[in-house]
C-alpha cells in the first residue's frame, strides 16, 4: 500500500511540476482594436521573462519605407514594460530585432503597447499580403507587426476586444468556453500568421478536420458562390492527397487587389488576382489558391534543412499537387493537365542550374522542374505499387519520419522514402538530374502513361495522349490523374 501511495505522490509532483513549467511558459495576450477605422490596434501581454530582450519577427517586405531598415518595432508605439512587482523595467531599440531590458527581470513580464499602421494606410497598404490591409469592413494584419514575444515563449492564450458587430478571424483553436479567446501553440504560430478583425462573418469550410475560415473581398466577394466551390473541392483533394485527418484550422484572406500574387504562412495565406476570378480563369486562380494551401504540409510543416537546395521539392511537390487537386477534383480537364505539364516542360527547359542549386533565381523554371519530378516520381510509385500509392505517399513517409516534421529533411530522408515504395537507385537519380544537369528523362516518362510530346507549328511543346498507346498505360495515367478521388 505504501509503495502506491508513493507512486501516486510522485505523479501528483510530476504533473504540479509539468503544469508549473507550462505556465512559466505560456504568454497571454489581450488586443484591442476600438475603432478599426484608426488602424491602430493596443496590446496588453503578460510573457514570460528570465530575460533581457524582447522580440519580433525580423521577416518583413523591402518595399515599405517604415520597417524595410528598423523592421517591425518601427510600427510599435508607447511600449511600456513591467516585472513581476509592477517595477518599470527600461528598454532600448535594438533594430529590427526588438529591444534589450535595462535589467534581467525575474518572473513574467507586462506588455503594454500600441501598433500604429496608419503610415501603411497613407502609402495606399504597400505590400498588403506580407503587412496589413484595411477597408471600411475588415482590417487584416500579419502576426509579425504584432506580437512581441521572448525566447522562453511556448503556448500562447490570445482574447480579442473589438466593437460588438466585429469579430477576430484568425487560424488558431478557440479556448473550450471562451468566445473571443485562442490558443497558439507555439510563438511561431503567433508571428507566422494573418489576423484579420471583421465587421460580420467569414465563410467556412471542412474537409476531413481541416477547417477553413474565408475572408473575400471587392472582386472576389461578387464571385463568392464559385471562390467557394473551388475552394472546397480543392481542400478536399488535398486532404486526401496528404492523408490529413486534422485537426486543422487554416485562414484564407482573398485581397481586392488587380495585381496576382500569394503568400503563404504557417496556417493562413493572402491572396491578390488581377481580374474577377470565374470558371473561364479557373485554372490560373484555382491553381494558385492550391498551391498556396498545399504548402501548409509542405513549406510550414514539412521543410528542408537547407532552404535553397530544398526548393525544387518544396514549390515543385506544391505546385504537382495543386495541379492533380486541380484535375483530379474535376475542376479542370484532363486537356488542361496535359497543357500544364507542356507548360512545366517548356519553363523547365530555362532552368541554367542544378534543380538543388538555384542560388536566388526562384521562379517559374525552378517549380516546373521540381514539378516535373514530383510527376516522375508518381510514375515510377504508381507502376511499382499497381497504381496503389503515389508521391502523395511519399509526402506522408516524410512526415512520419520527420515526427510530422519536427525535423527538418534533406536527401538522404528524401530517398529512404521512395525506396520504401519503389526500388530503384534513386541516389544516381539524384546526381544526374537534380544535383547535376542532365534533363529529366521525360519522353520515356510520358510513354509509361500513354502521353507524348509534340512540337507545335509555332515552336512551342505540346503534350497530348499517344493514339497507339497501350491499355496499360492508359491505366497508369488514369491512377496518376485520380490521385486523391
Amino acid at each position: 500500500m505504501r509503495w502506491l501511495l508513493a507512486i501516486l505522490l510522485v505523479a501528483v509532483v510530476l504533473a504540479a511540476g509539468a503544469t508549473q513549467s507550462q505556465a512559466e511558459t505560456t504568454a497571454i495576450y489581450q488586443i484591442q482594436v476600438r475603432d478599426p477605422a484608426s488602424h491602430r490596434v493596443a496590446v496588453r501581454a503578460t510573457v514570460p521573462g528570465n530575460t533581457t530582450e524582447l522580440r519580433m519577427d525580423t521577416s518583413r517586405p523591402g518595399d515599405i519605407p517604415e520597417v524595410a531598415d528598423a523592421g517591425w518595432p518601427a510600427l510599435v508605439q508607447r511600449l511600456r514594460v513591467r516585472d513581476a512587482a509592477g517595477n518599470s523595467v527600461g528598454v532600448t531599440a535594438n533594430g529590427a530585432r526588438g529591444w534589450v531590458l535595462a535589467r534581467r527581470a525575474d518572473g513574467p513580464l507586462t506588455l503594454e503597447y500600441l501598433v500604429d499602421y496608419t503610415p501603411l494606410a497613407a502609402r495606399d497598404w504597400p505590400a498588403p499580403r506580407e503587412a496589413a490591409f484595411a477597408d471600411a469592413r475588415h482590417m487584416v494584419v500579419i502576426g509579425r507587426s504584432l506580437f512581441i514575444t521572448t525566447p522562453a515563449q511556448g503556448v500562447s492564450e490570445v482574447s480579442f476586444v473589438l466593437p460588438r458587430d466585429w469579430q477576430p478571424v484568425v487560424p488558431w483553436p478557440a479556448l473550450r468556453g471562451a468566445r473571443r479567446s485562442v490558443s497558439v501553440a507555439a510563438a511561431e504560430d503567433l508571428t507566422e500568421n494573418l489576423v484579420a478583425f471583421v465587421k460580420g462573418a467569414p465563410d467556412v469550410l471542412t474537409a476531413g478536420g481541416f477547417n477553413l475560415k474565408v475572408i473575400a473581398l471587392g472582386h472576389w466577394e461578387s464571385a463568392r458562390g464559385e471562390v467557394l466551390r473551388v475552394l472546397g473541392v480543392v481542400a478536399e483533394r488535398l486532404v486526401g492527397f496528404i492523408g490529413f485527418s486534422g485537426p486543422g484550422d487554416y485562414l484564407v484572406v482573398l485581397l481586392p487587389l488587380e495585381e496576382r500574387g500569394g503568400e503563404s504562412f504557417r496556417a493562413s495565406f493572402a491572396m491578390s488576382y488581377h481580374d474577377t476570378p470565374a470558371r473561364a480563369n479557373l485554372g490560373d486562380w484555382g491553381n494558385t489558391i492550391a498551391h498556396e494551401v498545399f504548402h501548409y504540409w509542405n513549406a510550414w510543416r514539412l521543410r528542408g534543412a537547407d532552404y535553397a537546395s530544398s526548393q525544387w521539392f518544396q514549390e515543385g511537390f506544391t505546385e504537382y499537387a495543386a495541379n492533380l487537386a486541380l484535375v483530379s477534383g474535376g475542376l479542370t480537364t484532363d486537356e488542361m493537365f496535359y497543357a500544364k505539364l507542356a507548360t512545366h516542360v517548356t519553363q523547365y527547359r530555362e532552368l541554367a542550374t542544378p534543380l538543388d542549386a538555384p542560388g536566388t533565381r526562384k521562379g517559374p523554371p525552378l517549380y516546373s522542374g521540381g514539378a516535373l519530378v514530383a510527376f516522375l516520381w508518381d510514375i515510377e510509385i504508381r507502376g511499382a505499387t499497381g497504381g496503389r500509392e503515389g508521391v502523395g505517399d511519399l509526402l506522408r513517409v516524410m512526415l512520419r519520419n520527420t515526427d510530422g516534421g519536427a525535423r527538418p529533411y534533406a536527401w538522404e530522408d528524401i530517398r529512404v522514402a521512395l525506396g520504401s515504395l519503389a526500388p530503384g537507385d534513386w541516389d544516381a537519380f539524384y546526381r544526374r538530374h537534380i544535383h547535376g544537369t542532365e534533363p529529366l528523362p521525360l519522353e520515356a516518362a510520358f510513354a509509361r502513361v500513354g502521353l507524348r510530346m509534340a512540337q507545335r507549328a509555332d515552336g512551342t511543346i505540346a503534350v497530348e495522349v499517344d493514339p497507339k498507346a497501350m491499355d496499360n498505360t492508359r491505366q497508369l495515367r488514369s491512377a496518376v490523374m485520380q490521385a486523391s478521388r
